[in-house]
């Protein structure tokens, strides 16, 4: 994790802790950048795409796998 530097010399205590974490939490927050929509609706393509890919994927090997018991058991009948 980057490091702050604060301004005050930092506390000891709880209150002292408290204070630090605070300060260091909302330097982190001034340096978060927001994706702009046009990046925010090309990671959700991303994330549409992966789920059907993934679904897709899942679905091929529950097929498969079904038809080798449903095989299997008429063996064993």
């Amino acid at each position: 994790m980057a490091s702050v530097d604060t301004k005050s010399p930092t506390k000891t205590g709880l209150i002292g802790r408290i204070q630090t974490w605070y300060r260091e939490v909302t330097a982190e927050l001034k340096r978060v950048v927001k994706p702009t929509p046009d990046e925010t609706n090309q990671m959700t393509l991303v994330v549409i795409g992966f789920v059907i890919v993934a679904g897709l994927w899942f679905a091929f090997w529950d097929f498969v796998l079904t038809r080798i018991d449903q095989w299997l058991r008429a063996l064993t009948q």
